[in-house]
């Protein structure tokens, strides 16, 4: 991944950004790891537990998975390892500062490079946040300058959206970090919540009675977004509804939908059978 980096931008993201592996390596987008602590046992996010297997097990586990930020030390080090690579400059993009301590913890790490290396609040998650870092890679991978690449981060931040179906109120309750949701009567009677990501938060949109209902309001929204750059369908652990939903959208983008079981650091808060849409504008 730091090959060729003589004079150019690199860009750095985190796992939460949910950037397939292919095409981290085809745009040299440097990835840090999250951290997941399993019935007391702490995995690197993609290791030692697979995504599927989380969501199959999240019900009769002990208690509930926790996320962790990696230190400051792990995004110094790669921090170091690209400017000695001969990075020009780097673009550090990463999870919302209101929904993580990520964020925080990559600026106090930058804090030794000096300008070499710029902190971004992409305001997102999933790949609402991995579009943005993903355009800003090519961008740098263009040779574009760190204004520009940062420019280009910036233009991609405002043409983001993301919806998700809540397959149940109960894991997204139990994380606390939505401010709106308290015991929820809503999760008594199994209601679907659909939510979106603004601006760094999770805001409210309708409630529905049934799965199909739901379905067809993700579809009904992401219409309504108009021509689409780029599109992905997040799911946890229902991949054929996931693909089928693609497939209905397929025609609102020029390349085929990406289709990602969302990170595990995701899911531990959203919960199983969980699906939404994360686009980018045209």
């Amino acid at each position: 991944m730091t090959h060729a980096l003589a004079g150019r931008v690199a860009v750095v993201t985190d796992s939460t950004g949910d950037v397939p592996a292919e095409e981290a390596a085809a745009l040299d987008l440097t990835v840090i790891p999250a951290l997941l602590t399993v019935e007391g046992r702490t995995f690197v996010d993609g290791q030692g537990f697979s995504r599927t297997d989380l969501y199959r097990r999240m019900l009769a586990l002990d208690g509930l998975p926790t996320t962790a930020v990696p230190s400051p030390e792990r995004f110094a080090a790669a921090y170091e390892s690209l400017l000695r690579a001969g990075a020009t400059h780097i673009l550090s993009i990463h999870l919302s500062d209101r929904l993580s301590g990520m964020l925080q913890t990559a600026a106090q790490a930058a804090q030794d490079f000096g300008d070499r290396v710029r902190i971004f609040d992409s305001r997102q998650v999933s790949l609402g946040l991995g579009f943005q870092a993903m355009e800003a890679a090519a961008a740098a991978l263009a040779g574009n300058s760190i204004q520009l690449v940062t420019d280009v981060a910036r233009q991609a931040r405002d043409r983001v959206r993301l919806i998700a179906m809540l397959n149940t109120l109960e894991f997204v309750r139990r994380s606390g970090r939505v401010s709106w949701l308290r015991a929820s009567l809503g999760g008594l009677l199994n209601i679907k919540q659909l939510v979106e990501v603004v601006d760094g938060t999770i805001r409210r949109l309708e409630r529905v009675r049934t799965r199909s209902r739901a379905l067809e309001a993700l579809r009904t929204r992401a219409t309504g977004w108009g021509p689409l750059r780029r599109l992905a369908v997040l799911h946890t652990a229902v991949p054929e509804e996931a693909a089928a939903l693609g497939s209905d959208l397929n025609h609102l983008c020029p390349r085929p939908p990406i289709v990602v079981e969302v990170t595990t650091v995701i899911g531990a808060h959203v919960g199983p059978e969980s699906i939404g849409l994360a686009a980018l504008l045209a």
